[in-house]
């Protein structure tokens, strides 16, 4: 079963997304310049979201380059701190990297190494107890050589088959030999916007209270600067492989309906941090799809926008985007004969049946739009 989510969601002026000169991101659609968000951006504040966390606290992981302590600190229970720390630098590939292994490093960075993997990694909490205590079962482990020991420890990494929830629906990527690569079931396209980018910039100054006091006939601001602002109405596109995540989780169909409900939610909620605490730009959604298929066939809906939207005297620009989005649907659907198992949506516009064209189940409340959605995730 796959399940497509499509978001519009319009912003105050903002920069929610910026790069490495502090500018909006953006990029080219349709031969117009747009505002973008990341898939990276957007899957964070998906992840980081106190919808998701709540909800999936003991089922999550963290990203982290820390797994060498983590290991030790369990082997301490057990051990003493100098034989736990003899244990794990004796794990290959955990915390040696290969600019380590080739005698790169000073003795001293070779110390610190130790301490931590080459790079970062998703790693659940349920994932580094059951570590620990398949290597405190063994009674001669300190006696093991290091090739066993690591060999050990990839047995129980890669014999381990229930993954925790964010790392099934976001994939492990690494190229760390001792540790399993997870390919992701849920994919986010990058947010772009549906009506044509313009950049302003926002010149501002702080002034220096104290001035006055110590240098009376100083004129001028303290500091100045300015950064890049944009207004932009997003189009999301979000699509999970259910029968996927569900095996990477150990078939737990409960808590795939939870972990559903909970992504759904964070990503319909929850917002990028960038320039928050000056723009403020917390604007929920105007419009949710979700399709659900029996036949694995994505289909990401932004060439509705390939014409950028503009607002007229009838219309604003969230409910012309509205219009848009369902009308292309509906025309896709029937131009490629996609077998669609069911398909609802919310929606928030005074025009009355605006949006009708998307699906025949259409919701004013969020809550109504997931219990629809867990019909089919709980079944």
């Amino acid at each position: 079963m796959l399940i497509e989510i499509h978001i519009l969601q319009n912003h105050v002026p903002s920069n929610l997304n910026r790069d490495d000169t502090g500018s909006v991101k953006d990029c080219t659609f349709g031969g117009v310049p747009r505002a973008r968000i990341s898939s990276q951006c957007l899957k964070r504040s998906i992840r980081k979201s106190d919808f998701f966390e709540s909800e999936l606290k003991e089922y999550l992981s963290n990203r982290t380059k820390y797994l060498p302590e983590e290991i030790e600190e369990g082997l301490k229970r057990k051990y003493t701190p100098e034989k736990a720390g003899e244990i794990a630098k004796k794990i290959q590939g955990i915390g040696s990297s290969s600019d380590d292994s080739e005698g790169k490093k000073k003795p001293n960075e070779k110390e610190k190494a130790f301490k931590k993997t080459s790079q970062l990694i998703f790693f659940g909490e349920k994932e580094v107890k059951l570590i620990i205590a398949n290597l405190l079962k063994n009674q001669d482990l300190e006696k093991l050589s290091t090739k066993d020991l690591s060999l050990k420890v990839h047995e129980i990494i890669t014999e381990n088959k229930i993954k925790p929830v964010d790392v099934a629906l976001f994939g492990r990527m690494t190229t760390l030999e001792k540790f399993e690569e997870v390919n992701a079931s849920c994919q986010v396209a990058h947010a772009i916007s549906v009506n044509k980018h313009n950049v302003e910039f926002d010149y501002f100054t702080a002034v220096d209270d104290l001035q006055k006091k110590y240098e009376p006939h100083q004129q001028g601001s303290g500091h100045l600067s300015e950064i890049e602002l944009t207004s932009a109405c997003f189009y999301k596109y979000i699509s999970v492989d259910f029968d996927s995540f569900l095996g990477s989780i150990g078939s737990d169909k409960i808590l795939a309906k939870s972990a559903i409900s909970s992504l759904v939610r964070a990503a319909v909620l929850s917002n990028p941090s960038g320039k928050q605490n000056s723009t403020a730009a917390h604007n929920p959604p105007h419009f949710i799809g979700i399709e659900i298929k029996d036949r694995k066939v994505p289909v990401n809906l932004a060439n509705a926008f390939v014409k950028p939207i503009a607002p007229d005297s009838k219309l604003s620009l969230n409910d012309k985007s509205i219009d848009a989005l369902a009308k292309y649907a509906k025309r896709n659907r029937e131009a490629f004969s996609l077998p669609m198992k069911d398909q609802a949506h919310f929606v928030f516009t005074e025009e009355e049946g605006l949006g009708d064209e998307f699906s025949n189940h259409s919701f004013v409340k969020l809550d109504d739009l997931i219990q629809w959605l867990e019909k089919h995730t709980g079944a």
